[in-house]
């Protein structure tokens, strides 16, 4: 037990410096980019912005990783990583792989952008019987939130896609499963509430 204290107490040391190190990069390429702009190089200023911007969202991919939950008694969490992205805009992402038996299950966090907004344009399109096959999707809430599910009996692959606030999106996706209900568990341990706020 003293070890994994041990180990806890370095990961977050670790963490902060990396934090720490990230933001003073972010403010020297702000304060060179101010010098630029000074001098009328505006094209060399944009690029020192667009350096600090992603820094900043490198930050803050790893702040989301908090939000990725421990694995539920049966399941195994395999893998967690942060990952900012410029794709639709700014945004950050972070996501788990859990394992249940044959069962593979991918939960992501997606903030910003059109990935962040997807949960809700999934409903919408699910509403407008855009998705998938008639009949195969259905609205759910989690957490008090409200989402699109599908599963694919077939295929024994299904997902859930939850919009939280305007901008932020968790989706559950799972292989081999015999339906959604391994989907629910890993969203339901997810604080929507808490990541709302946060972001």
């Amino acid at each position: 037990m003293r070890k994994i204290l041990i180990l806890a107490a370095l990961l977050m040391l670790a963490l902060n410096l990396f934090a720490q190190n990230q933001g003073e990069e972010a403010i020297q390429s702000l304060d060179t980019a101010k010098t630029l702009i000074q001098k009328g190089d505006y094209i060399k200023a944009q690029d020192e912005i667009n350096f600090a911007l992603a820094k900043i969202n490198e930050i803050l991919a790893e702040e989301l990783l908090k939000y990725i939950p421990d694995a539920p008694a049966g399941f195994k969490l395999d893998d967690k990583q942060a990952l900012p992205m410029n794709l639709g805009g700014n945004s950050i992402s972070a996501s788990g792989s859990y394992e249940k038996d044959d069962s593979e299950i991918t939960l992501t966090i997606t903030v910003g952008g059109v990935m962040g907004q997807a949960g809700g344009l999934m409903g919408m399109a699910n509403l407008f019987g855009a998705m998938g096959m008639a009949g195969a999707g259905k609205t759910i809430r989690i957490n008090g939130y409200s989402g699109n599910q599908e599963y694919n009996k077939e295929e024994s692959s299904g997902s859930l896609n939850i919009q939280v606030g305007s901008k932020i999106t968790v989706m559950v996706m799972g292989e081999n499963i015999e339906n959604t209900d391994p989907l629910k568990t890993i969203a339901e341990l997810v604080d929507m509430a808490k990541l709302e706020k946060a972001f």
